[in-house]
């Protein structure tokens, strides 16, 4: 699908021509869609050359008409001026512009002097307004394409809070997130008041409330695990220091993506010392919500009834979720009870082998599987678990009920203070996580969290490895050149010279004691003979 741009001075009265050609159109075909840029005449030539220098095209004058593909983004291709926008809408729809020059110039007066009272309200309706600044790194990733809308529409931050969007990426993508702003703004949400498009980090998080630091790091064939882990800390480094030095110091952090999204959580809380730990914390919400839609499944239950589901660990790494705690509502069994009733849900499933085998490996292969029927990322649910985790943490989770968060641990469960792990929390309406705990566990459910945690110290120890045990001082050898006409006895030869020496004493001795008890003496005894 298209949609016809048409930008130009206020004053100008092509301009006036050609837009009111374009509400034609709009209003004689269904699917033609129209934007409107209205641009003051004293900024017309900046507006202009910046606009034509990011998408590589020549053009001098008021108006400046291009058409965008809506459902596959680029720069667009340039129609033109008045005349040109003319010859389209002639060639394609067989429409053409009625207006004279006299009626021109006058809609063109009426247009400068609506741009003027319009910019006018505007600023005064700005300095009365607060708005959440919240922004969005990666922003040309398709999750945040279905995060605008929900944000927008107050679903995330509150029926009656206005936000200002920051979109943070590179260069590259500037050109796709000037055509994101442009459909945001044609939302024509009441709580939308701005959008700020940007490659400067320090100015994305400007005075941020809220930040999703996302990321879309893939590691490659011929790269180590260790290599990525180093690569993917390098990013979220680089912003958290600039978070720590640009953003509001109660802004909320919420990290996710490919990647160790624990050390990454564990990195930034290190390198951003000015914002409070429990204000960075990672996304377990989409692994937990495979995990309760495999579950609804297995029970033929709609997955928003599967409540309490744990997931202890690392994501995107060694984790384990629990279902010991989880119940079902909506379970159609034997017992039936109101909408607030609910069963436990390893009691309803009674499969232990599939607990333990089949439901690791569905909810592990579940994410890449959706990717591959759809040949294309899932992004519209990662984007709803960083929406359904923000609107908890901004406005309270449900009462009673137990969600995730990767947090740094206080010495909860026997987790090293300090390590990024995903716990069960709940979330109090002003905002505030609390980890759930002295929460009864198995030896076997002890065991596999022990295993996650080695799992997140392993990749912590890329960064930072453990010191390696002191090598002891080496020995003094003593050397000594023996001539080998006099070389030394063994041990052997002399424990055999021993054994002799000691057998001919105890022979004289013998003899000795014999020759006395007979009267006789010994040879060297008398007097030699002469």
């Amino acid at each position: 699908m298209a949609k016809i741009v048409i930008a130009g001075k206020s004053n100008c009265p092509y301009y006036a021509r050609s837009e009111l050609l374009g509400d034609k159109l709009s209003r004689n075909l269904p699917d033609f869609q129209l934007h409107k840029i209205v641009v003051k005449p004293e900024e017309w030539d900046t507006w202009l050359k910046d606009t034509c220098s990011l998408r590589e095209w020549e053009h001098k004058k008021s108006p400046l008409v291009w058409r965008e593909l809506i459902d596959r983004g680029g720069k667009g291709v340039l129609i033109g001026g008045a005349n040109e926008f003319q010859e389209y809408a002639n060639g394609y729809y067989g429409v053409q512009s009625t207006q004279n020059s006299e009626d021109m110039q006058k809609i063109s007066e009426e247009n400068k002097a609506y741009k003027i009272e319009e910019d006018k309200e505007e600023e005064a309706f700005k300095a009365l307004s607060h708005p959440l600044h919240v922004c969005i790194t990666n922003a040309s990733n398709p999750v945040c394409y279905n995060l605008v809308d929900a944000m927008a529409r107050g679903d995330v931050f509150g029926d009656s809070t206005e936000i200002s969007l920051h979109l943070l990426d590179d260069k590259s993508n500037m050109e796709s997130l000037e055509g994101l702003k442009m459909e945001a703004m044609d939302l024509a949400h009441g709580l939308l008041r701005e959008i700020i498009v940007t490659s400067e980090v320090s100015k994305a998080f400007k005075g941020c409330d809220a930040i999703v630091v996302m990321n879309d790091l893939i590691q490659s064939e011929k790269e180590s695990r260790d290599d990525f882990v180093k690569r993917s800390v390098e990013y979220h480094v680089k912003y958290a220091k600039a978070i720590n030095d640009n953003a509001k110091k109660e802004v909320k952090v919420l990290v996710t993506g490919n990647g160790p999204t624990n050390l990454n959580v564990y990195m930034m809380i290190e390198n951003a010392p000015n914002i409070p730990k429990q204000n960075i914390v990672g996304l377990s919400r989409r692994l937990e919500n495979n995990a309760k839609s495999v579950v609804a499944e297995k029970l033929s239950i709609n997955p928003n009834g599967v409540v309490d589901l744990i997931v202890w660990g690392n994501i995107n790494g060694d984790s384990f979720i629990d279902i010991s705690k989880c119940r079902v509502h909506g379970y159609d069994g034997a017992i039936w009870g109101p909408p607030s009733f609910s069963l436990p849900a390893a009691e309803m499933i009674w499969d232990k082998k599939w607990m333990e085998n089949e439901f690791v490996e569905l909810v592990k292969n579940r994410h890449q599987k959706s990717q591959e029927l759809m040949g294309h990322s899932a992004s519209m649910s990662r984007a709803a678990a960083i929406e359904t985790t923000l609107a908890h943490w901004w406005n309270g989770s449900p009462q009673g009920q137990i969600f995730s968060f990767v947090v740094a641990s206080e010495g909860w469960y026997d987790v090293p203070e300090g390590l990024p792990c995903s716990f069960p929390v709940t979330i109090s309406p002003e905002g505030s996580w609390s980890v759930v705990q002295d929460l009864e566990q198995t030896d076997a459910i002890k065991e596999k969290i022990k295993a996650a945690i080695k799992d997140i110290i392993a990749d912590k120890n890329v960064i930072y490895p453990p010191p390696k045990p002191p090598t002891p001082p080496p020995s003094e050898v003593k050397v000594t050149i023996v001539d080998p006409k006099n070389q030394e006895k063994t041990d052997g030869d002399k424990a055999a010279e021993s054994d002799s020496n000691t057998e001919a004493k105890l022979a004289t001795i013998i003899e000795e004691k014999t020759a006395d008890s007979l009267n006789l003496k010994t040879p060297d005894s008398g007097p030699k003979p002469e």
